[in-house]
């Protein structure tokens, strides 16, 4: 009898390190976007934070018809920066200060801003404050680069310490909140002009990192296995979405409903998702550590 509950124990935990394996491979099998520090991963960065603030500010300025003309510039910039901040990381110390990484962002994303007013009319009625925007927004995406370098340097030398595989976690999984509330956004809004779709992914993938958060420190901080969490994020969702669908006001006669309506689906759609995937990845990480 001892013999079988021996063979039995080490069946078991040669399962156990194969479906371990199994997902490490999984996990790593989606490429450098796992790792926040990769090329891929830093112009993704940029481009969600140039994107994202070039198309919200020309929303308030009164230009969302002109958003994809801003989507097109906002990219343009993001990738200029992006790539002179990478080429130069050491060299400007952004590893190391993070005073380097915000004097710098700042001043690359302001001169992408300028170079642009130069290149085009469009910025004219309200030069500064499209500069001051280059300016906040390159600040936050040098200060970015360098916490995803650092970060993932730590949980890198962390695996080599303790002999276990790199297994970044949580943060491997990033980019999925900018995912779902894009998703969600284009579902509930259904647009039929791309400046109005522009204007949905941007707003949809900034409300999908909020619902994220949200959830994760508030929602979901007690109670994680009853249904609660779930109708506390549909009804945060919605209140978040509809308050959303005042940008859209503009766009009214494109829409099948009150943009506040079509609001408040997407918020709550957005919650849902993200609500259900942030219990997912909770129960994977509660499994790994028992």
């Amino acid at each position: 009898m001892n013999i079988w509950i021996c063979a039995s124990y080490h069946v078991n935990r040669c399962k156990s390190e194969i479906d371990y394996e199994r997902e490490r491979i999984t996990q790593i099998s989606f490429g450098p976007l796992k790792r926040r520090s990769s090329w891929p991963s830093s112009l993704i960065t940029g481009l969600i934070g140039w994107n994202g603030f070039f198309v919200i500010v020309a929303v308030i300025l009164g230009d969302s018809r002109s958003a994809g003309t801003f989507f097109l510039l906002a990219t343009i910039a993001a990738v200029a920066q992006v790539c002179f901040l990478r080429l130069l990381f050491f060299f400007l110390r952004l590893n190391r200060n993070v005073l380097s990484a915000a004097f710098w962002g700042g001043l690359t994303g302001a001169a992408a801003v300028f170079a642009e007013t130069r290149a085009t009319s469009l910025f004219n009625q309200h030069r500064f404050i499209w500069i001051v925007n280059g300016l906040y927004i390159g600040t936050a995406v040098g200060l970015f680069l360098r916490y995803f370098y650092r970060d993932d340097r730590r949980i890198e030398s962390e695996a080599g310490v303790s002999g276990r595989p790199i297994d970044y976690g949580r943060d491997a999984h990033w980019l999925e909140p900018f995912f779902f509330g894009a998703v969600a956004y284009l579902i509930a809004f259904l647009p039929k002009s791309f400046s109005l779709a522009v204007i949905i992914l941007v707003i949809g993938a900034m409300s999908g990192v909020v619902a994220a958060g949200v959830s994760h420190f508030f929602i979901f901080a007690v109670r994680r296995e009853s249904l609660l969490p779930i109708l506390l994020s549909l009804l945060a969702g919605a209140a978040q979405g509809a308050l959303s669908g005042l940008l859209f006001r503009p766009f009214a006669g494109e829409l099948l409903l009150e943009p506040l309506v079509h609001g408040a689906i997407a918020g709550a759609l957005t919650y849902l998702m993200t609500a259900l995937r942030g219990r997912t990845l909770a129960s994977k990480d509660t499994v790994r550590e028992a």
